[in-house]
């Protein structure tokens, strides 16, 4: 739990992830399109970034090459506005 004088700071990240890649990813996943699938392969990326954010909602849109993320990701922050990435 958070002490009271953090909040969270909401960015949001866009992927786009060749379509193979991402079957790949979630190959341990029943359903590829569901939001936890998607929600996996962003903590994926974060975590390959050494970004500490925590995933929130991802919304997905695809094409027959790719798969398109907007992943809500949320930051603590102090109440000085330093944001812990």
């Amino acid at each position: 739990m958070h002490s009271p004088d953090m909040t969270l700071q909401i960015y949001h990240h866009y992927l786009k992830i060749p379509i193979e890649t991402y079957f790949n990813t979630v190959s341990d996943f029943m359903d590829p399109w569901d939001e936890r699938a998607y929600q996996y392969v962003v903590h994926q990326y974060l975590e390959k970034a050494k970004d500490n954010g925590i995933v929130g909602m991802v919304r997905q849109e695809r094409d027959e090459n790719y798969v398109y993320l907007d992943a809500a990701v949320r930051y603590p922050q102090a109440m000085d506005g330093q944001v812990s990435l």
